[in-house]
């Protein structure tokens, strides 16, 4: 988490190339994923404890989608 990342994702989207982020398994890894400008995450949170940890997963979704920490 830091400016090097930054600098990389605006360097990779500049050029047009689609930017993924891997372990991604908090909000907040989530939201700054987006923030530096993602295309797409994946994580193995779901994979743990699917019952409880998907509508968490979910609330994350909705406050990326809704711009809401």
């Amino acid at each position: 988490l830091g400016s090097g990342a930054r600098m990389l994702v605006a360097e990779a989207v500049s050029r047009g190339k689609w930017v993924h982020m891997g372990r991604v398994n908090s909000k907040k890894r989530l939201l700054y994923a987006a923030d530096i400008g993602c295309n797409s995450a994946d994580g193995t949170y779901l994979a743990f404890g699917p019952d409880v940890n998907l509508p968490k997963l979910e609330s994350w979704l909705n406050a990326l989608q809704e711009g809401t920490p």
